[in-house]
């Protein structure tokens, strides 16, 4: 069985594009993973939640530091979204766009 809890969740302001960082607590039948700097970033007045990410040093692209299985990757993401729309200044659900945090990046934007 694999559960996850998210153990802290950080609005951003003055970052560009990014909204949030969060860190997500991942327990895999009892082998627990931190996984930080999951972020909440918006592109064209969208949301969107993204993995950690690191820069390739041979291409230069940026590149998800953790890939998940989608499905508990869109959970993680719809429990983020929930996060930022709850409390003050939260976001309108019609702002909000899931996707998996395995997303690339490129992919992402690539898309719009």
């Amino acid at each position: 069985m694999v559960t996850f809890v998210v153990t802290g969740f950080e609005r951003v302001s003055g970052a560009g594009r990014l909204v949030a960082l969060a860190a997500v607590e991942i327990d895999l039948e009892g082998v627990v993973v931190v996984v930080q700097g999951v972020q909440v970033i918006r592109h064209r007045g969208r949301i969107s939640t993204q993995a950690p990410r690191f820069r390739n040093p041979r291409t230069g692209v940026w590149m998800p530091a953790v890939i998940l299985p989608e499905e508990l990757g869109l959970a993680i993401a719809e429990e983020l979204h929930q996060t930022l729309m709850r409390g003050p200044g939260g976001i309108p659900l019609s702002d909000l766009l899931a996707t998996p945090l395995e997303t690339r990046i490129d992919d992402f934007l690539a898309a719009d």
